[in-house]
């Protein structure tokens, strides 16, 4: 991946991060995602991050009941091709860390898909798109090589 693409990715974070926290979500601290596991281990559940956000009013909430956990899969602002209401032809990965906290927490657990060129998002389950009616999955490995080959 070129230097320009990961530049590009990075702002598109930031852009997700402050379009979402101005609807009522928040990236979770450090602190919060200790607390976040340590409920839900006690729970006999373990997860090992494969979300990104909590709802900011869930905050007081975080080790004493559970809580829905977020993961977000965005389109850019100046994405080629066009992205309906409806998401038709996003694309994205989804990890074995995010599949398996899907699978375990179920109802606690939701993605958030934003569309950061017409400025909305829409939350679903995995079972509103990991079904072949609705989508093309296919297996993939994803790698990045961290030191000199």
């Amino acid at each position: 991946m070129a230097r320009g693409s990961h530049d590009i990715g990075k702002k598109g974070e930031q852009l997700t991060w402050g379009f979402l926290e101005r609807k009522g979500y928040k990236k979770p601290t450090k602190v919060e995602k200790v607390k976040i596991h340590e409920y839900y281990f006690s729970k006999g559940i373990n997860i090992e991050g494969g979300y990104d956000v909590i709802k900011i009013n869930d905050i007081p909430k975080i080790g004493k009941s559970d809580i829905c956990l977020y993961e977000v899969k965005t389109t850019g602002e100046k994405r080629g091709l066009y992205i309906n209401e409806n998401f038709k032809k996003f694309g994205f990965t989804l990890t074995e860390k995010e599949k398996r906290n899907a699978d375990t927490l179920k109802n606690m657990y939701r993605f958030i898909f934003c569309n950061l060129a017409t400025k909305t998002y829409k939350i679903y389950s995995l079972n509103d798109f990991f079904i072949k009616q609705k989508s093309s999955i296919y297996r993939t490995w994803s790698i990045f090589i961290t030191k000199d080959l």
